[in-house]
């Protein structure tokens, strides 16, 4: 179905689902952990899940920019590398305002994920295709919330919370540093072409941001999306 110089695309992003759940979900693993440890009430531990979003949500939109102005490979690389050292920080918080701090941080970094994919999607694949990436890449979300139970679980038990945030930000640097040395950020077909595609168009009409906002698709799915992520953030913390 995709040939094969394009399977590594699929597999790193594919991957850096895995991963970014993973990451994402490593703190309510360990929770009760950090709560013991920290000396945390139910009311702050929720602020803490809670901060995550705040970061998030503004870094999926600067997220898109960025992709677009540098490319989707060095925002996805540097997000990575964000997001992974944030996810090793949490072992050295001492107390409330440092987590919640280092969570807003780590939700920063975390933002531009789907945009990046979409965007190496589009750069990689052509439109009768980008469905069928999009929904395998997008599948290594849910498994990376799945492994996280066992694998941040049983490192906790057997050594200790803090150890379990450092080994899943050093496999997120192991996966940034082979991203970055071996993706490119289209296919080379599409490197030799772009001169004379560029010579031959001209650009075409800008459109508003405003101009997506009204559009009634666009505000219908983006509730949806709100409706999905709150029951999914409340069931991925608590």
């Amino acid at each position: 179905m995709f040939s094969k110089d394009k399977l590594p695309i699929i597999l790193f992003l594919f991957l850096a689902g895995v991963i970014n759940y993973l990451d994402r979900s490593a703190l309510s693993i360990a929770a009760p952990f950090i709560q013991d440890d920290l000396t945390l009430s139910a009311t702050q531990m929720g602020l803490i899940f809670s901060s995550f979003s705040i970061g998030y949500a503004i870094f999926n939109f600067l997220g898109g920019v960025a992709s677009d102005r540098y490319g989707a490979k060095l925002t996805l690389f540097v997000a990575m590398v964000v997001w992974s050292l944030f996810s090793g920080a949490v072992a050295l918080a001492f107390g409330f305002v440092s987590l919640l701090i280092i969570r807003i941080l780590f939700g920063m970094g975390e933002g531009p994920l789907s945009a990046t994919i979409n965007k190496m999607v589009n750069n990689w694949f052509p439109p009768t295709q980008r469905a069928s990436v999009i929904g395998v890449t997008n599948s290594g979300t849910p498994l990376g919330g799945a492994i996280s139970g066992p694998i941040v679980g049983m490192i906790a038990v057997a050594f200790s919370w803090k150890v379990s945030f450092v080994l899943i930000m050093i496999i997120g640097l192991i996966w940034a540093v082979l991203w970055f040395r071996f993706v490119k950020e289209k296919p080379p077909e599409a490197m030799r072409e772009a001169p004379a595609i560029r010579a031959e168009t001209s650009p075409g009409e800008k459109i508003p941001l405003t101009f997506y906002l009204k559009q009634k698709t666009v505000l219908f799915t983006a509730f949806a999306f709100f409706a999905y992520n709150y029951i999914l953030f409340f069931f991925l913390t608590w």
